[in-house]
């Protein structure tokens, strides 16, 4: 099993898809990538736990983690050892084996969870994640030297609308190097504040258009119009 880290959480811009977020999760030697998509209700307990955020209305996830320590029940670790999709209904779903210390010993518990609902639980009791080498084998993302979680998903999106970058020219990610992950914490927060809906998807082609603004800089409505008319 390889030990993991949660880097963050993305819109992934999806067409018509339910999992518009994703996860990211890097092995402890920063050398692999693991994305999985994720419901929006499974992204926000997430985002709260990676930014020290409070929700003011508590997620099912939450309620769950409080009464589990409420009982002193510590989960030692998970592990996620298998990953499938659903065809007929496109779910995402994981093979899980929890480990828990309880007053009456350790003791283990298979189950089949949704991968946010996995990563959410890792982080809220700050339990372990370990993902089988089966699963990175599948899905897993070898990262080249100085490649990052947020130039993958950059370069995938410019793949996905067609644009291809001049030689030479190198995408801008601005002072903290992620963007589009930071766009979301602060989606994330506003909202908490009540100065914005909750991670808003009727403006999502808006959304996308400013990310790729951003990265392409003065040469972004050149290379936006120039792949719409291919």
């Amino acid at each position: 099993m390889i030990p993991v880290h949660v880097e963050g959480v993305r819109r992934n811009f999806g067409i018509s898809s339910v999992f518009m977020y994703s996860v990211s999760l890097l092995d402890e030697a920063g050398k692999r990538l693991l994305i999985l998509g994720v419901e929006r209700h499974e992204a926000w307990p997430i985002i709260a736990a990676l930014n020290n955020v409070a929700l003011p209305r508590q997620e099912t996830i939450n309620v769950m983690v409080d009464t589990l320590k409420s009982l002193n029940c510590i989960l030692e670790e998970v592990r996620i050892e298998n990953y499938s999709i659903n065809l007929p209904s496109l779910y995402n779903l994981c093979s899980c084996m929890l480990r828990w210390r309880t007053c009456e010993g350790e003791q283990e518990q298979a189950m089949t969870l949704r991968p946010g609902d996995a990563v959410g639980l890792a982080l809220l009791m700050q339990a372990p994640l370990l993902i089988s080498e089966v699963i990175f084998q599948q899905m897993g993302i070898l990262l080249s030297e100085g490649e990052t979680p947020e130039l993958v998903f950059a370069r995938y999106l410019l793949r996905q609308e067609g644009i291809t970058l001049p030689e030479g020219k190198a995408l801008r990610l601005g002072y903290s190097g992620t963007p589009l992950r930071d766009a979301l914490v602060k989606e994330f927060k506003a909202s908490l504040l009540g100065k914005a809906p909750p991670f808003p998807e009727e403006d999502m082609e808006q959304r996308k258009k400013d990310y790729l603004a951003f990265l392409l800089g003065e040469d972004a409505e050149k290379l936006i119009h120039g792949a719409a008319g291919r």
